[in-house]
């Protein structure tokens, strides 16, 4: 007797059992296959019968119970990184529905690349996207508020973007501001830890008034300018309001031209003198801001001013 139970203790510790039992915890397809057939269930998962038989010696209620505990559990663990996308869904009695979907749709299959919550994060947003795509959920700003979270956690999750967002607070400490003339005669860049995203309203009061558990006003819907940017050493991500020119004048950046430059082919010729400047002053402003940001660095200057400084 003592040697059968050693015999299935070891048949329970091989990698082949262990990989099944956790198909049974995570599949639900498979789950119901193995009761279903199980020879086949054994002959797929590369079961012996001793390994067959331990695994249908376990409670079937107990095992569901268990499954549907880990799959609570797997879900909730994306609440972490979409806190105002989940709190829209529960005001709106639409969260189980995603959280089956998700469960029913990706199985937490190991991974190389990704932490699993990570990857679970991301399946997450396709999942929402896909029935916003489809009319199955019908939820004002829902799109809004998760493609701002997503755009905050993919900044938040990269490697390349917290070893950028080091270079520029590093580049920026020996230069703690800049004038108007240095930003428009030097080269002004972004970095891998700097994104913008077009929404289709100002969401962020919205998110905000989510995240802190109170009834959110709608916002107004107008096409805004959002730009996220990773924080060094915090372990978070800074949006900032911008405007088009900023924009156009991002979308240009970052080849070595001076700003000065750039704003001229963003304006045109036909720009008169007054409002040129008024653009340049502009422009600077809000590149101040996100230079104190460390959203934006500034290379050596190639403009006239630091010709002349160069010739003097």
């Amino acid at each position: 007797m003592d040697d059968v139970t050693e015999g299935r203790a070891m048949d329970t510790d091989q990698s082949a059992f262990q990989t099944a039992f956790a198909r049974l915890l995570t599949d639900p397809e498979a789950f119901e296959r193995f009761y279903d057939d199980p020879a086949r269930f054994a002959e797929e998962s590369a079961l012996s019968a001793g390994q067959l038989s331990a695994l249908q010696s376990l409670d079937k209620d107990r095992l569901r119970w268990i499954a549907g505990s880990l799959s609570v559990k797997r879900f909730f663990l994306v609440e972490t990184y979409f806190p105002a996308t989940f709190a829209l869904l529960r005001r709106r009695k639409a969260l189980s529905k995603v959280q089956r979907s998700l469960i029913a749709t990706y199985r937490p299959i190991k991974s190389e690349r990704l932490i699993r919550a990570f990857r679970d994060a991301l399946w997450f947003a396709e999942i929402v996207e896909r029935q916003l795509d489809r009319g199955e959920l019908d939820i004002p700003y829902l799109i809004d508020v998760m493609r701002c979270e997503r755009a905050e956690f993919m900044l938040w999750s990269d490697a390349a973007s917290a070893a950028s967002a080091d270079d520029f607070r590093s580049r920026n400490a020996s230069r703690p501001s800049v004038t108007e003339e240095e930003l428009l005669d030097g080269a002004v860049r972004a970095g891998r830890h700097v994104e913008l995203h077009e929404l289709s309203c100002d969401v962020l009061p919205f998110i905000q008034a989510l995240v802190d558990g109170k009834a959110p006003l709608d916002p107004e819907p107008a096409p805004t300018l959002i730009l996220f940017g990773r924080i060094a050493v915090a372990d978070r991500v800074q949006k900032a309001r911008v405007g088009r020119l900023i924009k156009s004048f991002l979308t240009r950046a970052g080849g070595g031209k001076p700003t000065r430059e750039i704003l001229a082919e963003i304006l045109g010729p036909e720009t008169d003198p007054a409002a040129r400047a008024a653009a340049e002053r502009d422009c600077c402003r809000a590149l101040q801001k996100l230079y104190a940001l460390n959203f934006v660095t500034i290379e050596e200057s190639a403009g006239p001013s630091a010709r002349r400084r160069s010739l003097g």
